[in-house]
């Protein structure tokens, strides 16, 4: 036997959880709405461009590559390191993979090693005196630039 006060209480009870139901969506719906105002003056607001940006007309100086080289070559000296080796293709042609795995298993003592002059030269750094077998196989495939710390002292 069901009482009115208890089906007035179940009818209270259901009325509360579709109230709170209502606030929730109505929260939802407000807080989706801000987003999507907010993005649309976001993109409003951005100045867009669908063209892809143009690459710079103006070619890099023959003197801003030889500073890049140098300023290379004096990170080298900077740390420290007692021999420094610019090598370079024969050719001049920026170096690939072959001249790459070439220079690794020839170089037995390194400490530092970069790509410098757009590919064309690598720098390497070390405090180990290179082998007279190694030095002759890399002089042999590039052209080899001393910049060695004792070296310079002797100029």
């Amino acid at each position: 036997m069901r009482r009115y006060g208890d089906m007035e209480k179940k009818q209270k009870t259901e009325d509360g959880r579709r109230k709170t139901k209502e606030k929730s969506s109505n929260r939802i719906r407000f807080f989706v709405r801000i987003i999507f105002i907010s993005a649309l003056l976001n993109l409003a607001c951005t100045p867009r461009s669908f063209e892809k940006p143009k690459a710079a007309a103006t070619p890099v100086a023959a003197e801003d590559k030889q500073a890049v080289f140098e300023n290379e070559l004096e990170k080298m000296r900077t740390a420290d390191l007692q021999f420094v080796f610019a090598f370079r293709r024969k050719d001049g042609v920026v170096f690939d993979g072959d001249d790459k795995k070439y220079l690794r298993a020839n170089l037995p003592f390194n400490n530092r090693v970069v790509l410098a002059d757009e590919g064309k030269a690598v720098i390497v750094g070390s405090n180990f005196k290179f082998p007279p077998e190694n030095t002759d196989a890399l002089r042999m495939r590039f052209n080899v630039e001393d910049y060695s710390a004792a070296q310079q002292q002797d100029k």
